[in-house]
């Protein structure tokens, strides 16, 4: 833990500093806050500021161990004035408080002084009192006395005295940082990070800082309150252990106990655990309550911060944490207490062969699989250590650990346990189709397909619904659709699709092979039923599908209905971490990813980016680092300096691709595209758009298109917009027909025909619009904004850009709010006060008609125009050149510049 700049405590400071300034003021300065609030930081601040003001600062600290030595506080405010030059010879340091407070008193008065007392919980009853004497007894009007205690804790005796002289107080309480204070404390800690220390912490700067040397993790365990793990933590050692170690014996054995218990430990489990008598439990916890160590509330004791329990529980040895689980175990058998409560201390109480154990262990994991597979895991191969040797080990058993370990995310794990039931034997189809999804994770694509056709030849069970649903997913992601959409038809015919979660499982599956197969009107109403089916499912039945939502959001990404598909991954985000199915969260952020940057959300869609690469790594689902990657590149494009991205684009391209075929298109287009972009790689090595038609296909169309346009390669561009088009009108999504319609816009705006640049980008704001994409739709406005600014019209320019940056800024998109800046200072700078209109060429074609007295019809058949698009042109023309009619155009044009300069 290191030093870290002074932060959140201004108001508090500023309080104590207006006490210093007046004699008349508050002299008695009273400052209070849980451990580790930051109270000896906030006085180590005020020191240079009363110093400022000519008052001599005595700062001394209470220490707990010497709390029993009389009038250790006394003795070093002495040292103190004697370091600062007192002749404190004549202070009796034994006998009556009087003459001792007396002279004490009479050194205090001989300057203006500021006397601080840190911890003053800790003082000693003599201190105490020779300080209540000089409340009593002021030295002097400039004298200031400042006492700094935890909260609850101020001395009694100092208490009665303050209010018995009505001496004139202020106390200030330090309060919990804010998410503004953690944000100045740790500057380049992301967002997200800091949003999960402030919640872990409870606002206390002290465990801020010790949860902020610790890894993710262990943050976690912190936040949910999960049994602290073993590890070099030395901030913590050197802090919170530090102070448990100097507990007198009986209470620090109260709180191990208590740590290693839990929040429900009953006065009869303290007893078991401690190994301590009900009188001595009682007393202890007093005592720790006292101190703020613990709270006792109904039937729970609770550690004051979860830190605190991890640090009494790091205190006890690890042979005593074995031996005490098992004294809790005995006690909860003996009391007939549920299965999972007696296997938590059954699982840590190094048991040899021990058959009751081993049983109750792993009733215990298969009662808690459906809700916490990583327990579960944990303790099913705890049963099966303490099982008894020389026997065959239960098939059951091994797939109930591959099981556990699959549905925790261990996919690695999970496959070794299941590996020798593979075999032939009774559980071989579940252990094949297991295994099958534990290579697909690892992305180890041709065992998995070998797995898969061992378990197609084997005989189907009644009730192989999930079995069916498991080999469809598989085929669909290994882009068997033919097989997958199979599967499924004769899924629906089945009894198995009875089962709700079942059926809308298969129904999501559906409405996403229907989108592959772009039968778009099929899976649009394949896609309503899948949303209801969902929608019905509660908790418990969305857990055990929860793996199939990521087909679901893909379908409403690919139609435009990002919104409603975004709101069920987040509820399976929700039920997957209170489930522990941790497996499919690094999917679930990944589709999230895409739908929040789809819908401008820049910020929420790079942090889910960033969750679905930390779960991907922590499991060793490695298609998807890559795939979530390319994500975040395009969206750093958008809310980041160019040296961001870049890092980002070389992470992303030095990664292995993704073997699932569609992913890995989308990493080498987005390598391809951004690098050509950052100048990093050469324009022409063409990455070349792939012929297998998708619904994302006009999209990549026209992106490339845009790409070949930079590098002035019109011909190609051409050629790639009117594929873009014919594709997009083939699907008839509002995204696709948007996309096409940009980069028709795009590709006129740079051959100079706006007319036709106009149209083009007017659509696409409307079918960004039906798309619910609000950033595509402001880069097109800040098209449109350029095309007016071209022709001439700035005003309508300015308010297109106004609107268009309003948008950038709200999605968090600050590169393209600075390019909309670019855009304007161009058009500002092209339209200089005095300065001479510009005239496209087709307008100067029409205005040099016009001033030769050609009536609109007659222009229009020379130039093959409408009258409509000629009355436009006039328009824009007259004002430009700031006329009125068609008088003054001959004069004005020769003013303008000749054509083609």
């Amino acid at each position: 833990m290191v030093e870290r700049a002074f932060v959140g405590r201004r108001a508090q400071l500023a309080a104590l500093e207006e006490a210093l300034e007046s004699p008349d003021g508050p002299w008695v300065l009273l400052v209070d806050g849980q451990a580790g609030i930051g109270k000896s930081r906030l006085l180590a601040a005020l020191a240079p500021a009363a110093a400022r003001r000519g008052l001599r600062v005595l700062a001394v600290t209470a220490i707990e161990d010497e709390q029993p030595q009389p009038m250790h506080v006394i003795h070093d405010v002495l040292e103190r004035l004697a370091d600062a030059g007192a002749d404190v010879s004549d202070v009796p340091i034994d006998g009556d408080l009087t003459p001792i407070g007396s002279a004490l008193r009479r050194h205090l008065a001989a300057t203006s002084t500021l006397l601080v007392v840190d911890d003053a919980h800790w003082a000693d009853a003599e201190s105490v009192r020779a300080l209540a004497y000089l409340v009593r007894n002021r030295p002097a009007p400039s004298f200031r006395l400042l006492l700094s205690y935890r909260s609850g804790q101020c001395p009694a005796a100092f208490t009665r005295v303050l209010t018995a002289t009505h001496a004139a107080t202020r106390s200030v309480w330090v309060p919990p940082f804010s998410e503004d204070d953690v944000a100045a404390l740790l500057p380049e800690t992301t967002a997200a990070r800091r949003d999960r220390l402030l919640a872990a912490s409870r606002g206390n700067p002290l465990y801020l800082l010790l949860l902020a040397d610790l890894p993710d993790r262990e943050v976690e365990r912190a936040i949910d309150g999960e049994e602290p793990a073993e590890g070099d933590y030395q901030g913590l050692d050197r802090t919170l252990r530090a102070e448990l170690a100097q507990l007198p014996h009986r209470e620090r054995l109260l709180a191990q106990a208590a740590a290693l218990c839990g929040a429900h430990a009953d006065l009869e489990m303290l007893c078991a655990t401690a190994e301590l008598p009900l009188d001595e439990v009682t007393a202890a916890l007093d005592e720790l309550s006292r101190r703020g160590l613990v709270h006792v509330a109904g039937s729970s004791v609770t550690f004051g911060h979860p830190l605190i329990r991890t640090a009494a529980h790091r205190l006890a040895g690890a042979g005593w944490r074995a031996a005490a689980h098992r004294r809790a175990a005995t006690l909860l058998r003996r009391r007939g207490a549920a299965l999972p409560a007696l296997a938590r201390h059954l699982e840590l109480g190094l048991l040899g062969t021990d058959p009751v154990a081993a049983a109750e262990l792993k009733g215990a994991a298969q009662e808690v699989l459906p809700s916490a597979p990583a327990t579960s895991a944990r303790w099913i191969a705890a049963a099966m250590r303490a099982a008894p040797g020389g026997q065959p080990e239960p098939p059951e058993d091994r797939l109930l650990l591959g099981r556990a370990l699959l549905l925790s995310g261990a996919g690695a794990r999970a496959r070794e346990a299941l590996e020798p039931l593979t075999n032939p034997g009774a559980y071989r189809l579940e252990a094949l189709l297991l295994s099958a999804r534990c290579e697909r994770m690892l992305g180890r694509v041709d065992l998995a397909r070998a797995l898969l056709a061992a378990a197609a030849e084997l005989p189907l069970l009644p009730g192989d619904g999930p079995v069916q649903l498991e080999l469809a997913i598989l085929e669909m992601q290994d882009h068997q659709d033919a097989e997958g959409r199979a599967r499924l038809d004769a899924l629906f015919a089945s009894e198995a699709v009875t089962d709700p979660a079942v059926r809308a499982a298969a129904t999501a599956l559906r409405c996403l092979g229907a989108v592959t197969e772009l039968r778009i009107e099929v899976a649009r109403a394949e896609f309503e039923r899948a949303d209801r089916e969902f929608e019905r499912l509660d908790d418990g039945g969305l857990r055990e599908v929860v793996h199939v939502l990521p087909a679901l959001g893909w379908s409403g990404y690919f139609l435009d209905t990002q919104a409603r598909g975004l709101a069920h991954l987040d509820r399976a985000v929700l039920v997957s971490r209170r489930f522990g199915r941790s497996y499919a969260l690094a999917e679930l952020h990944t589709v999230r990813a895409y739908c929040l940057l789809k819908l401008g959300r820049v910020g929420e869609a790079l942090a889910a980016a960033e969750d679905a690469d930390d779960l991907a790594r922590q499991f060793g689902y490695s298609d998807l680092i890559p795939f979530a990657g390319a994500l975040a590149v395009r969206a750093l494009q958008l809310a980041a300096p160019r040296e961001d991205v870049l890092r980002q684009w070389e992470m992303v391209s030095g990664l292995p691709r993704p073997v699932m075929r569609w992913w890995r298109q989308v990493v080498e287009s987005t390598v391809h595209e951004v690098g050509v972009r950052l100048g990093v790689l050469d324009p022409g090595v063409r990455t070349p758009v792939g012929d297998r038609p998708g619904p994302m296909r006009p999209t990549q169309l026209a992106r490339h298109a845009n790409l070949v346009l930079t590098q002035s390669d019109r011909e190609t561009a051409q050629e790639l917009v009117g594929r873009s088009e014919v594709a997009a009108a083939h699907l008839g999504l509002p995204s696709q027909l948007a996309a096409a319609s940009l980069s028709r816009a795009e590709y006129c705006f740079a051959t100079d025909d706006l007319d036709a640049a106009e149209a083009a980008v007017i659509a696409a704001t409307t079918q960004f619009d039906l798309a619910d994409m609000p950033v595509d739709r402001a880069r097109a406005v800040l098209l449109a904004a350029q095309i007016a600014g071209r022709r001439g019209d700035f005003a309508l320019a300015t308010r297109r850009l106004s609107g268009a940056r309003e948008t950038f800024a709200a999605a968090g998109a600050t590169q393209l709010v600075a390019a909309a800046t670019t855009v304007q200072r161009r058009l500002a700078g092209g339209r200089a006060p005095g300065g001479p209109a510009t005239l496209t060429p087709r307008e100067r074609e029409v205005a040099e008609l016009a001033a030769r007295g050609h009536p609109n019809k007659e222009i229009a058949h020379r130039l093959y125009l409408s009258p409509r698009t000629v009355e436009d042109h006039l328009s824009r023309i007259l004002r430009k050149l700031d006329l009125t009619g068609r008088a003054g155009i001959a004069h004005k044009l020769g003013e303008l510049e000749p054509p083609g300069t």
